[in-house]
């Protein structure tokens, strides 16, 4: 056997016998996670692991329920799995059920708080009398291929329908225990689905080259809403997220300027967010587009910090107001000597460069503590909230 027919050897014989006993084609379902070097590197290969260990139980149990015992759920190469049903069914079968599995998958998982995690699935037909393992390699091929087209279909229609939609995690004083800002994340309001993470959107943006196109919409939906709050949420400041194909635009700072300037929202108000990696992908033109937003008045943050390559020399020279810290460190703040040293390390660092710092993914009173006694400034988590929509805000502010 080769190296895929050993992974998969319990649905090669599931397959194999289902074409014996019934003299049939067979259809298969295919599922791909993408993103997970994200998760891998922010909370480590351990999260990794129990997140495509959780998805294979909620693969399994969702192939029990629609497809009857016997079904067969193996793990292909990586982040790519199948599904073999109990019985042979037609593509048309199986890709009615596309929807109930991307249900089954959007809950959030451990090791994903964001909800940032996106599914790609796949039907396949394996026929009779031609080898199974090459017609499984070649669909988990195509699998892995981004389509381009169809992805940049499903972005424009989610933009031109309004189902792109904000919602705010709140964040905290860790002195005080006060509400003093949120970051602004994006969510998908699908039409048959429900809410969905930015996980689909986002990885599909990114195939079809519109990551700036998805950007901006987020931005201007949010500053939008952020014009219309009450008067008690005025003092609140806002985090919004940007990429490396945003900072690689060299007409990004001057476009948002305009569009916080046309919503009428002040720009003291606004920190923008991106990651070591959006920030090293051209430090040439992040120097710049970064200069120019904070010639506008907003604040700056480096998100996930500590996961990347976290050049040192590049923090000293970038204009820069906050270091957020990744929740992989504040998980596990209060059971693992090393990662205490490591948010040390980054709060001392913060300090003599005259940055604030934000912890994020704080679930446990134990964590707040340590922030406490190492001197982080901000948390936001889901101990006490998670992202929420904006009309939400303002009872968890008077909480």
């Amino acid at each position: 056997m080769n190296r895929l027919s050993e992974s998969l050897s319990g649905c090669v014989r599931t397959l194999e016998n289902l074409h014996l006993r019934h003299d049939a084609d067979v259809g298969v379902m295919l599922v791909q996670v993408d993103q997970m070097a994200r998760i891998n590197n922010s909370a480590g290969t351990a999260a990794g692991d129990a997140v495509l260990d959780e998805i294979g139980r909620r693969l399994e149990s969702f192939a029990t329920d629609e497809f009857g015992q016997g079904s067969c759920v193996d793990r292909i190469d990586g982040p790519r799995f199948l599904i073999v049903p109990a019985v042979p069914l037609s593509l048309g079968a199986l890709r009615a059920q596309e929807r109930a599995l991307h249900v089954a998958l959007a809950e959030p998982m451990v090791g994903d708080p964001k909800g940032r995690l996106a599914i790609r699935i796949a039907a396949a037909l394996i026929v009779r009398d031609e080898p199974v393992v090459e017609q499984l390699r070649t669909a988990s091929d195509q699998l892995a291929r981004p389509a381009s087209a169809r992805d940049g279909a499903m972005v424009m229609a989610a933009l031109s329908r309004g189902e792109v939609v904000i919602h705010y995690q709140p964040q905290y004083d860790v002195a005080t225990g006060a509400m003093n800002g949120v970051e602004a994340l994006l969510r998908w309001q699908h039409p048959e689905l429900g809410l969905l993470g930015a996980g689909p959107l986002v990885t599909a943006a990114r195939a079809a080259r519109l990551e700036r196109e998805l950007t901006e919409h987020a931005h201007r939906v949010a500053l939008a809403e952020i014009a219309a709050w009450p008067e008690a949420l005025a003092n609140i400041r806002v985090s919004l997220n940007i990429t490396a194909a945003d900072l690689g635009d060299p007409e990004f700072a001057e476009r948002f300027a305009g569009m916080a300037r046309q919503a009428n929202v002040d720009p003291a108000r606004l920190t923008l967010e991106l990651t070591e990696q959006a920030m090293l992908s051209d430090p040439a033109s992040a120097a710049e587009q970064l200069a120019q937003i904070r010639a506008f008045g907003c604040a700056i943050a480096i998100d996930d910090f500590g996961t990347g390559y976290s050049s040192l020399s590049l923090l000293a020279r970038l204009p820069i107001d906050y270091l957020k810290i990744d929740s992989g460190f504040t998980r596990t703040i209060d059971d693992s000597d090393r990662d205490r040293i490591v948010v040390r390390a980054i709060v001392d660092l913060a300090r003599a460069l005259g940055l604030l710092v934000v912890a994020e993914g704080i679930e446990k009173p134990q964590q707040l503590e340590r922030l406490k006694e190492l001197g982080v400034a901000t948390w936001q988590g889901f101990l006490k909230s998670g992202p929420v929509p904006g009309d939400e805000l303002p009872a968890l502010l008077a909480a």
